[in-house]
């Protein structure tokens, strides 16, 4: 080992160390370290799975009980005392891991209005966050996500041991190796899928999605709807593409997109559009673009837009 990996693991050893303290709140710093060099998250992940391995042995390793001789402990070797606290030593600093290994070590990300970010999990899935979007997790479970709110891209380095779980509200997504988009509505989630397959468990319905399939989950069954596989992660471009999806939708959408709220006139509920949309225009003329593609009239309403139905239509 190089002096340069051996310093890896020294660091690696001491964040350890903290992370399963009760009272460790350095999670933006332990993020830093990680992120900075593979080979720092390759130590810690690897030292980390060695602790795991060791108290688990302590946990299963079998007790053997012996009558003490006359005299009493006392005349046991000083080498045999040295081993006996040293037994009770790992015996108590390996409780002490499982303790902490069994807590809770909740952290969320969360994205601006207008902003996207990429973040990396532990196992080597990657999560692509649109603006306005909450990703709640654990740091013991990687695999395990709760979107709170917004829309986020999931391209998941398949387990099929242990399964990469996305809840949304009562709705439950579960990776079967593949790249899938979730996003919560007003009224329910959209998941669509570029790659693999994904499971969707929600409370009316349960349906298995291969790519090029979409459904909006809601409390009354999925919706479902087909698009180009390749048009899943469009948004992270700037461009939206539908396919007779319900005018409500798209606006939730560009809402998101654009940073600004956009309400639908209830004359224009039964509306649906088919079609792709930039984001990227410039506002001043971001307006007139929608108004022509989407057929209607964007009226300004101060901080947001309405979309109303064009005069005579």
């Amino acid at each position: 080992m190089t002096i340069s990996e051996r310093n890896v693991d020294r660091e690696a050893l001491d964040w350890l160390v903290q992370v399963n303290d009760p009272g460790f709140d350095q999670w933006d710093a332990w993020d830093a370290w990680m992120a900075a060099d593979g080979r720092n998250a390759e130590a810690y992940w690897r030292l980390a799975g060695a602790e795991a391995d060791a108290v688990e042995a302590l946990k299963s390793a079998p007790v053997r009980i012996v009558a003490p001789r006359p005299g009493g402990i006392g005349r046991l070797p000083r080498r045999s005392l040295a081993a006996v606290a040293a037994a009770l030593a790992a015996v108590a600093i390996g409780g002490v891991w499982f303790a902490n290994s069994q807590r809770a070590q909740p952290w969320t990300v969360e994205t601006a209005p207008g902003e996207q970010h990429t973040l990396t999990l532990a196992d080597g899935s990657v999560v692509s966050l649109d603006g306005g979007t909450r990703l709640a997790m654990d740091r013991r479970k990687p695999r395990d996500v709760r979107l709170e709110g917004g829309r986020a891209l999931f391209t998941v380095v398949h387990d099929d041991a242990h399964p990469f779980v996305v809840v949304v509200g009562q709705t439950t997504l579960t990776d079967l190796g593949t790249i899938f988009d979730v996003t919560q509505l007003q009224d329910g989630v959209r998941v669509s899928v570029s790659e693999g397959s994904v499971r969707v468990d929600a409370p009316a319905d349960t349906a298995t999605l291969n790519p090029g399939d979409s459904v909006i989950a809601t409390p009354r069954g999925l919706d479902r709807r087909t698009l180009s596989p390749d048009d899943v992660a469009a948004w992270r471009e700037g461009r939206l593409t539908y396919a007779d999806e319900a005018l409500g939708v798209v606006a939730q959408d560009l809402a998101r997109a654009l940073n600004r709220p956009i309400t639908v006139s209830p004359a224009l509920s039964g509306r649906r559009f088919s079609g792709s949309l930039t984001t990227r225009a410039a506002p001043e003329d971001q307006r007139g673009r929608l108004s022509r593609l989407l057929d209607v009239s964007v009226v300004d309403e101060g901080p947001g837009w309405r979309l109303e139905p064009r005069p005579g239509s």
